[in-house]
């Protein structure tokens, strides 16, 4: 077998995999937006073409925007929020002290740690009644958060599940910008000593600059991450209170499974991928950016 051939003969059963788990679904995901298919349509595998109608209703209907909003705006925050804790964490796991080995290891801990089960602790955590979170604010004199209701709320639901994503996605934030970090000449920090720069001239002159591939990896990967984040709201709040902290996940799995109808559900996943590639589209964009700098 000649050169050409044989990279595509070996990489053929990851291709194929690849094809078989993530194509097809969703190509499958795509054809169902078009049809009425509901639990009928699942025993008998009989449905009906209805074309744009699951788009159009999807669209015009008042909460989907509120949701996209919701997914948006929480997404984006449980981005910024994840990338700013990986980055100072790799900062402080990049400087050399006494148990940062240690400390490297327990920060891994909330990475490896279920999603479902995660929420279950952070439910419990925040639960009014019995929580560990208001026993602790009002030791220290918060004397209003004594039987709070965390969950009542859109605003404090999201902000207890914000600390959650963010709690449990940094870890791999701050292990990948400290593996970024390794790759860095220290020659550049000496001269920059030599130059008078102090640490924070280091980080946003030097270490910042270096790092914004991978940052910018980083950031599109979260990004996805986040705006599909399902487990954890479902656990903690079931979309609650009042489908106030709907997302576009919950919003599909709610039409598949508690309304049956998998056809508007596969429409809301469709218009949620072109979400996802909207942002994708401007990772490149400012990939390709950094890329025509540094070769002008």
């Amino acid at each position: 077998m000649n050169n050409r051939w044989l990279p595509w003969f070996l990489l053929a059963p990851a291709l194929i995999l690849i094809l078989t788990l993530t194509i097809y679904p969703l190509f499958n995901t795509f054809y169902l937006s078009f049809r009425q298919y509901d639990m009928y349509s699942l025993m008998t595998g009989v449905s009906s073409w209805v074309g744009l109608s699951n788009y159009t209703e999807t669209l015009t209907d008042p909460f989907f925007w509120t949701v996209t909003r919701n997914t948006v705006v929480f997404g984006l925050a449980c981005v910024f929020g994840t990338m700013i804790a990986g980055l100072l964490v790799a900062l402080l796991l990049n400087t050399k002290f006494k148990g940062s080995r240690i400390l490297g290891i327990v920060i891994l801990i909330p990475w490896v740690f279920p999603a479902v089960a995660g929420g279950i602790v952070w439910r419990w955590m925040f639960n009014d009644q019995y929580g560990v979170a208001n026993y602790l604010l009002t030791q220290i004199g918060l004397t209003q958060f004594d039987g709070f209701a965390w969950f009542n709320t859109p605003w404090t639901a999201f902000t207890v599940i914000f600390f959650m994503i963010v709690w449990q996605s940094f870890p791999f934030i701050a292990v990948s910008l400290l593996a970024g970090f390794q790759t860095i000449p220290d020659t550049l920090y000496e001269a920059a000593e030599i130059d008078g720069a102090n640490a924070w001239h280091k980080v946003t002159k030097i270490t910042l600059p270096m790092l914004k591939p991978l940052l910018l990896i980083l950031f599109i990967l979260s990004t996805i991450w986040d705006f599909k984040i399902f487990d954890q709201i479902y656990v903690m709040t079931e979309g609650g209170p009042a489908r106030g902290t709907y997302v576009l996940a919950l919003y599909s799995w709610s039409e598949a499974f508690n309304s049956l109808n998998f056809g508007m559900a596969s429409a809301i996943a469709m218009l949620m991928f072109v979400l996802l590639m909207f942002f994708i589209v401007i990772y490149i964009y400012f990939l390709r950016e950094e890329k025509g700098g540094k070769q002008a």
